[in-house]
């Protein structure tokens, strides 16, 4: 009787994979985000998504406070018979969170991270006097809202109607933030950024996108049959009084 021959090497092994390294320090090139409805694309809406939304913002009203954010990664496998196939898996990398009325006095945006691996918690707040424009920096526990904030990771400042420019801490353009058309949101990140300084900055976008669709929603304080809307009163005479 002839002898069972031995397995061919790798015939026991699992399929070979070619998919994104999970390492938060991985440099990830530039490139140039499309969002549209609740996918984040490189380049063209056509192209397969790179993030995903559990809401699509431009529909949003302000009753709604939080939006999950998920990374999609892709991976390639190779079959024994040397065909290709491209599975994703999302990850769920924050919550965005935004907040409207008392509950925005503070800083009314925020990541609450859902991933060791990220940022850790976030809020974009308007930079403290005499700078402008906005600042995400990091909140960490303490007393106060000053004492929160710490580590700033970017600044974002207006260039002209529609189109922002995200710096670094150090004053580094990171980005350019193009919502100059209407319906049309484009990031056109210029440097290489570790893998979860990127997937922070895409979604510290989509916050400042949701941001400034709310502000846009809201109507301008206005006297209304020669006296204001009585919650409104309320809301300030809380705030002068120190109530909230």
């Amino acid at each position: 009787m002839s002898a069972t021959p031995p397995p061919t090497a790798g015939q026991d092994d699992p399929p070979s994979y070619r998919e994104q390294d999970d390492d938060p320090d991985q440099p990830v090139q530039p490139n140039i985000f499309v969002l549209a409805g609740l996918c984040v694309h490189a380049e063209t809406v056509d192209s397969a998504p790179l993030y995903q939304l559990s809401r699509a913002i431009d529909g949003l009203e302000d009753a709604t406070s939080t939006i999950e954010f998920e990374r999609l990664d892709h991976r390639v496998r190779t079959h024994d018979s040397g065909t290709l196939s491209v599975t994703k898996r999302s990850k769920h990398l924050y919550n965005l969170q935004h907040m409207t009325g008392l509950f925005a006095l503070d800083f009314p945006c925020s990541l609450e991270p859902m991933s060791t691996k990220g940022l850790g918690r976030v809020c974009l707040a308007k930079s403290p006097f005499p700078h402008s424009g906005f600042r995400a920096s990091k909140l960490m526990p303490g007393r106060g809202v000053e004492s929160e904030k710490g580590e700033v990771f970017f600044v974002v400042k207006e260039k002209k109607k529609g189109v922002f420019v995200w710096s670094d801490a150090k004053g580094r353009v990171v980005a350019t933030q193009d919502d100059a058309q209407e319906g049309r949101h484009l990031l056109l990140v210029a440097v290489p950024l570790p893998r979860r300084m990127m997937d922070g900055l895409v979604a510290l976008w989509c916050l400042w996108v949701w941001h400034r669709h709310s502000e846009a929603l809201r109507q301008p304080l206005r006297w209304k049959d020669g006296e204001l809307d009585f919650w409104m009163v309320l809301v300030l005479v809380s705030v002068l009084t120190g109530q909230c």
